[in-house]
């Protein structure tokens, strides 16, 4: 109601008793005005019943005089008001203001009444006599909401006039009229607050994923917006031991998101408990008398308290509480509140959770194509490596067959020989480099084999021994005398090793110009130990803490994908090994490998050898090769053991020459066959000579520098076929053909052991 609207109103009820009575009444008239004037300014209602007051004493002159202001919506404590006696001269406010009700409710209408010889100790005309008052003018003061109250004051003229009850009436309309502006504007302001927390929660919602600020925020504006709430705590759940531990606080400036908290609460104990259990609103007026309340210390006292609980649907999260000093603190709307900030609060963290799975989700997804970078770097590689691993193989190939030719002229002088046996021997060394690539390169299945472990380390330095030496990195065996035999996969246990060489010289040059790395092996407690070691700048421990997990490195941005060290570790798990790193920072690091020891009987069934095989003699050969420097020696070597050869230089060109010899009635006992050729390949030409022969091709022996290729390995494991990889020597062609010379006609024999 505006002032003009009130200030209307309380000047029509005082002309009402100025028109009803004598020019004695235009004082009363006056100061009815006046005490509108003050009411309508009055910004509390403390301010308003302290002016009504007023006006009755200076109208009416009374003894005693008072106003109760019974309890109601948006006020859980009754008023009351008095002057003209000490604080507790009445007693108790609660005695009084149970008296004023009873009172009110028998005296519904203005009314006057003497006092003598009251009964009742407790009623208001008894309260009142023993203050020494003799009458008693009583009228109702009501608001525009809310239970009707009362205004009344004792005289000390036992005869009260009909003028004293119509003016206290006037002027209790007057202050009812007030309140009722009061309580208007009072809930106008709660509804903006209100509105403006919400808003406010609402706004950081979409503004921000710090969860941390959001629930604090809450916590505030529960606490700011409630008008008797000092303090406020939101809880969560832990779902694990149904604890509920505060993650939010009003009255602590920070508390960790998991902190444990000195709160006994759980669910189902304690009002916060209980709430969240039954998943309800729970309203405290006294918590001294509410058994469900368990305090915690003394630091934090207070009288009342609220509590809403946090849920997503059936899901029990936490609780938001508030808490005052004063008992009867909160009203219903503090509750519709601080259920809508419990739920805000429920949101958030839901939306922290999905946020944070979809975080995840994006690091996840940013691994697995990382890794799917690598893998198909890796493929890559391995299919560069297989291409110049094959245009190597033929011409490594011819290097050995010539230089072994010319080994064998016994006229050759001394130097030449020497020097002869030095081509031959690096050739092999580059053909064993060679090999090496492929090994590493190879993508197959995981298969186990009898491996010894220091020769597996030998290979592997081999491999990165030129590069180690040009960056003055010395490498330092000191491997066990014995051979160390493990069940592993050759090409895997290969990356394992050169992947600890690449990081050792990786940390010794990022620190200095040249260092040592020294690989050991031994036996110890029945499983085989590797160690690899270098001299570079070491690891701290908060490297060591995390060196294998996926994507975790200590190199430069672009010189490191971080999945080395996490691959080594899946590899030795996968081979029921172990792996872990040791050395403190500045002296250096240690990688250790450890595997189970072959057994005896492991060992054995996979090292078993065929039979040396007796070298057959002047046999018909028929030699498809399509690189004439590769044909040329071999049919020199196979003409010199006493062969007759016949060449072709493709496979189509050897089902013609197959036909001629047939036809003269002297068909090839071999035939010796390169695979990737020209036209007619080695897997069309054995299709050819199967239909030929009904199902049975003859002796052949297929050989190739292409051993990586799926499609030459999906051939030779579906035919059978013995095949001999280039670059080979003499004697490992000799026993390849006395292999093959031992298996029924028609029959393939397994390939040949390697020497």
């Amino acid at each position: 109601m505006n002032e003009s609207t009130f200030l209307s109103h309380a000047l029509d009820a005082a002309a009402e008793v100025a028109a009803a009575k004598d020019a004695a009444a235009e004082d009363a008239a006056a100061e009815a005005a006046t005490l509108a004037a003050e009411a309508d300014a009055a910004a509390d209602v403390a301010t308003l019943l302290d002016c009504l007051l007023g006006a009755v004493e200076r109208a009416l002159a009374p003894r005693v005089c008072g106003v109760h202001v019974p309890a109601g919506e948006g006020r859980n404590l009754p008023v009351v008001a008095l002057r003209g006696l000490a604080d507790d001269a009445l007693g108790d406010a609660g005695r009084l203001a149970e008296a004023a009700t009873r009172w009110r409710a028998a005296h519904p209408e203005a009314f006057a009444t003497p006092l003598a010889g009251e009964d009742g100790r407790d009623s208001l005309p008894a309260l009142l006599a023993a203050a020494g008052c003799h009458s008693l003018i009583s009228a109702p003061f009501e608001a525009r909401e809310g239970p009707p109250g009362l205004a009344f004051v004792g005289l000390s003229d036992a005869h009260p006039g009909e003028q004293g009850v119509e003016l206290l009436n006037l002027f209790a309309r007057i202050g009812g009229l007030a309140l009722g502006r009061l309580q208007t504007a009072e809930r106008v302001e709660q509804q903006r607050r209100q509105s403006d927390a919400i808003y406010r929660v609402s706004l950081a919602l979409t503004a921000t994923l710090d969860l941390e600020h959001l629930l604090s925020l809450i916590v505030r504006l529960a606490t700011d917006t409630a008008p008797r709430a000092t303090n406020g705590v939101l809880h969560l759940l832990d779902e694990r031991t149904g604890e509920l531990h505060p993650r939010a606080l009003s009255f602590v400036g920070e508390v960790r998101p998991d902190a444990p908290g000195r709160s006994q609460m759980r669910q189902g104990h304690g009002v916060a408990g209980v709430a969240l259990e039954r998943g309800q609103v729970i309203n405290v007026p006294d918590v001294a008398r509410d058994a469900r309340f368990v305090r915690v210390g003394d630091v934090r006292p207070f009288a009342s308290m609220l509590v809403a609980p946090l849920l997503l649907g059936e899901r029990r999260i936490g609780t938001l509480s508030i808490d005052s000093p004063q008992t009867d603190a909160f009203t219903e709307a503090d509750e519709h509140l601080l259920l809508t900030l419990a739920t805000l609060a429920a949101a958030a963290i839901e939306n922290a959770r999905l946020v944070g799975d979809l975080q995840q989700s994006l690091a996840d997804l940013k691994r697995t194509q990382e890794q799917l970078i690598q893998s198909e770097k890796l493929s890559a590689i391995g299919q560069l490596i297989a291409g110049v691993a094959h245009e190597l193989n033929n011409p490594l190939t011819a290097i050995m067959g010539y230089a072994q030719l010319l080994q064998s002229d016994e006229e050759l002088d001394e130097v030449v020989t020497r020097d002869l046996t030095k081509i031959h021997a690096q050739a092999q060394r580059a053909a064993r480099i060679v090999q090496n690539l492929l090994t590493f390169a190879r993508q197959q299945h995981f298969r186990r084999e009898y491996l010894d472990m220091n020769d597996v380390i030998a290979r592997t330095v081999e491999l990165r021994a030129y590069q180690l030496r040009v960056s003055n990195v010395q490498v330092h065996q000191q491997l066990a005398a014995e051979p160390l035999g493990v069940l592993a996969d050759t090409s895997q246990m290969q990356q394992v090793l050169l992947n600890l060489i690449n990081n050792a010289h990786d940390a010794i040059k990022s620190c200095k110009a040249e260092g040592n790395i020294t690989i050991a092996s031994r036996l110890i407690d029945g499983m085989v130990q590797v160690r690899v070691s270098d001299d570079g700048p070491g690891l701290d421990a908060e490297t060591r803490k995390h060196l294998f997990e996926p994507f975790y490195t200590t190199k430069e941005v672009g010189k490191g994908t971080g999945l080395g060290l996490s691959i080594c570790f899946g590899i030795v798990s996968q081979h029921e090994g172990r792996i872990r790193a040791e050395g403190e920072s500045g002296e250096g690091a240690t990688f250790v490998i450890e595997l189970p020891l072959a057994s005896e009987t492991e060992h054995h069934g996979r090292r078993a050898k065929t039979p040396q095989a007796r070298t057959p003699r002047g046999r018909s050969v028929l030699l498809v090769e399509d690189d004439e420097e590769v044909a040329s020696p071999l049919q020199r070597f196979l003409v010199e053991d006493g062969h007759h050869v016949a060449l072709a230089r493709d496979g189509q060109a050897a089902l013609e020459r197959i036909a001629d010899l047939r036809r003269a009635g002297a068909p090839p006992d071999l035939v010796i066959s390169d695979i990737k050729m020209p036209g007619l390949d080695g897997p069309a030409l054995y299709e050819h000579l199967c239909q030929q022969g009904e199902g049975r091709p003859g002796r052949i022996l297929f050989i190739t520098g292409d051993t990586l290729s799926p499609d030459t390995a999906q051939f030779l494991e579906r035919s059978g076929a013995p095949c001999l990889a280039k670059p080979f020597t003499v004697e490992e062609l000799r026993r390849a053909i006395a292999g093959a010379f031992e298996a029924p006609d028609g029959v393939q024999a397994a390939p040949p052991a390697q020497g």
